[in-house]
């Protein structure tokens, strides 16, 4: 799922970037929907779009999600995690938990509380996370110091997508379509790669420590001095070859 801060992108511009993923993922096959954008559309639409693009896949394709890792890049990557997030919404894993709760070795606790996920027949197996874009709510911290020096999302980039995050309402209506402040109870393991000096890096590392805490299975690959979704420069920059075969 290709990101674009909601306003830009397509599948057709994505593909040669999915072609590699593909290449390096055992030639995986690769499939890329394109959803719509702000500002002729409004900001649900894309989350619209992305489950229903899924649920082609699983529902006429006949894919089973036990098959099927999403990526999603920036936005895309907070695509992919509220859509993981509605699935979870729709199993009962109240149940789920209790048993888990009962268990009375800690160590298998937590081990049977990180599978809640593989009791939903719904839930992918697990997905790639490249600099998401997962916090919709007043820019702090490294989103408003970073965009300085960061060559993706910089003051131009956060000057043109401000005022449609303020259209979402007010802050706590924006914390509630923010998939970094809803719960992660039975999402799939996670792989989250970000740069510590862009703009997503505080909200990345949250959603990383949040999902742990929820007893999601996390990997997180961190490097220095590299801009938002430096993977995508992976045809010039040897440190994102190096993300790209850490993702595949």
């Amino acid at each position: 799922v290709y990101g674009g801060a909601f306003l830009g992108g397509d599948a057709k511009g994505n593909l040669p970037i999915a072609e590699k993923m593909g290449h390096y993922s055992n030639n995986m096959d690769v499939f890329i929907p394109d959803y719509r954008l702000l500002p002729e559309y409004e900001f649900h639409h894309a989350l619209d779009d992305i489950s229903l693009a899924y649920e082609y896949l699983i529902q006429f394709r006949h894919i089973s999600p036990a098959n099927i890792t999403l990526l999603g890049i920036s936005s895309g990557g907070g695509l992919c995690t509220s859509m993981m997030q509605n699935i979870a919404k729709s199993h009962h894993y109240h149940d789920d938990e209790e048993q888990v709760g009962e268990s009375s070795n800690l160590v298998n606790g937590e081990e049977s509380k990180s599978e809640l996920w593989k009791k939903n027949p719904k839930m992918p197996s697990g997905a790639v996370l490249v600099g998401p874009f997962v916090d919709y709510t007043e820019p702090e911290g490294s989103m408003k110091d970073y965009v300085a020096h960061d060559l993706i999302v910089n003051t131009a980039v956060l000057g043109l997508g401000l005022p449609y995050l303020d259209a979402q309402g007010n802050h706590e209506q924006r914390v509630a379509i923010s998939p970094v402040y809803q719960s992660f109870v039975g999402l799939p393991p996670l792989c989250i790669v970000v740069s510590e000096h862009e703009a997503v890096y505080d909200q990345s590392i949250l959603l990383a420590n949040k999902a742990r805490s929820e007893g999601v299975c996390v990997v997180l690959g961190v490097w220095k001095y590299m801009c938002h979704v430096f993977p995508l420069l992976c045809a010039f920059l040897p440190e994102s070859r190096q993300s790209v075969d850490f993702m595949c």
